[in-house]
């Protein structure tokens, strides 16, 4: 069959601006996403079973949009969709209600129609509203016949309604099912963000079968507990005999008390690798149910190089501790929380996955110790990813690693304080992080302006300092071996740190 387009009829746009509802009728039909779908035959079939009931030449399944009627399934008529304004379905739309005409010629609303003058000659028409679950119109099964009809009775129109209503429930299941698969990629895609942050943050997740003892692995399960875990570590047996002797009854007692109303499980211990390679582990984790059965579900962490380097970095063990705390005490809440409204193992990691990854972020920023040397520039883009309203500009510096971690510690507590009560926190406050490098008797300095514009409430003197504010000197003059000017400005905040260029060590 040829379709005919609808610009080859007469086509004005009729206005709908009348209606107060037409906007949520619009957006209620585009939720169904059926508008210039292709055709399936669940709707082919019900438009020849209601052409064979009422013994009609034509049927169709009917959209309208605001600008015209588009047939999702027809029978004959050569059309694809006609123009909104000469549709006899547009009736049915406006009124809500199910619409009979006995003999179109006869009626003034109809008989100069180009659907009646012209094909497919309708004379009688008889149509049922779609009526979505909010009670809208958004299109109508019909019938109809190139001759006037008298016999159309009231047990007919009920008979049209029901199969209107069968129209609209195989359109429920068709969205319902286009929701669950893209329900389901959106699951695959945030596990595998999901796994993929874990893999990045030297993270590994576990699911642990307590009625069975079988363990499931995720993330960098491989770099945290060795490179034979997915062949050899499959149940809690096996993991606990790499489990350091004297941790494993600590661990346990972790466990169980992980199944207690409002604890969770949360373990520090060593495991002893196959080479004979020691680590420590931070473990934590709740307990959830799935179909009745207990599990315990979490992350550990390898926390072996933090702690070996707790005696090389003095200047920062409080700083460390104070961050390392926030963050298990975090997520630990994060845990609990979610645990309580979780169905599934599946539906609990996927709730977790956006915060762990918000955290993973300030951890990276904040505690990343894996590499020697890094960019000031990718260091206060990090930082700009976290907090909106931030502009910088300054030249490419590479700096090592312990001023990477003094640098990206002011930062963090002035965008915090900023947050707090500063630029940030206002809407229309702005953040703007300019460096330089000055050479001062042949010395080179790296001069980093902060300066926030935009302040919601003007503060002319410093708010009470804090151990933010001891952090900030302390690794501005401590470390850095520098200095640092505040300047309380009704616009806000101008911090102006001065300090040597860090020299590279090989």
């Amino acid at each position: 069959m040829t379709l005919t387009k609808a610009e080859d009829l007469e086509s004005d746009i009729i206005s709908s601006g009348s209606d107060p509802f037409e906007p949520e009728r619009l957006a209620t039909l585009n939720s169904y996403d059926i508008m210039d779908s292709e055709p399936e035959i669940v709707f082919d079939r019900l438009t020849h079973l209601a052409a064979n009931i009422f013994k009609v030449p034509l049927a169709s399944i009917s959209f309208i949009d605001d600008k015209r009627q588009w047939f999702k399934s027809v029978v004959g008529v050569n059309l694809e969709q006609t123009a909104r304004n000469i549709s006899f379905c547009r009736f049915i739309v406006e009124s809500r209600e199910a619409l009979i005409v006995r003999d179109a010629q006869e009626d003034e609303r109809f008989y100069k129609n180009p659907l009646v003058l012209n094909a497919p000659h309708i004379r009688f028409y008889a149509g049922a509203p779609l009526v979505a679950e909010n009670g809208l119109v958004i299109g109508t099964l019909w019938i109809g016949d190139t001759h006037a009809r008298t016999d159309f009775r009231p047990p007919e129109i009920e008979q049209l309604r029901t199969m209107a209503d069968i129209v609209m429930s195989e359109l429920e299941l068709r969205r319902e099912i286009s929701a669950r698969r893209q329900a389901q990629r959106q699951a695959a895609e945030d596990r595998a963000n999901l796994e993929l942050t874990l893999a990045l943050s030297n993270t590994a997740s576990f699911v642990l079968d307590l009625v069975e003892g079988k363990l499931t692995w995720g993330g960098a399960y491989s770099e945290v507990w060795g490179e034979d875990t997915a062949d050899n570590l499959g149940t809690e047996e096996a993991a606990f005999e790499r489990v350091h002797p004297e941790d494993r009854a600590s661990v346990q007692e972790a466990m169980a008390a992980a199944g207690l109303p409002g604890k969770s499980y949360d373990a520090t211990f060593r495991i002893v690798l196959p080479s004979g390679q020691t680590k420590w582990i931070h473990g934590y984790g709740d307990y959830v149910e799935r179909n009745g059965a207990p599990f315990l579900t979490g992350l550990n962490v390898d926390i072996t190089e933090s702690i070996a380097q707790q005696e090389q970095l003095k200047l920062h063990t409080r700083e460390l501790h104070h961050r390392m705390r926030n963050l298990f005490a975090t997520l630990q809440s994060i845990m609990s929380l979610t645990k309580k409204s979780a169905t599934s193992i599946d539906d609990y990691i996927e709730r977790i996955q956006g915060r762990l990854r918000a955290l993973n972020r300030a951890q990276q920023i904040l505690l990343d110790t894996n590499f020697v040397t890094g960019s000031l520039t990718a260091l206060v883009q990090d930082l700009t990813q976290s907090y909106p309203r931030i502009f910088f500009e300054g030249p490419e510096i590479t700096i090592p690693e312990n001023a990477m971690v003094s640098i990206s510690l002011v930062l963090n507590e002035l965008a915090t304080n900023a947050s707090k009560y500063g630029a940030l926190s206002s809407n229309r406050g702005r953040i703007r992080i300019q460096w330089t490098i000055e050479t001062v008797d042949e010395a080179e300095h790296i001069i980093l302006i902060w300066s926030e514009k935009g302040t919601a409430e003007p503060l002319n003197t410093a708010p009470s300092s804090g151990f933010g504010a001891s952090l900030i000197d302390h690794s501005v003059k401590g470390n850095l071996q520098g200095e640092i000017k505040r300047e309380w400005r009704a616009e806000g905040l101008e911090c102006t740190i001065r300090f040597p260029v860090p020299e590279l060590t090989n």
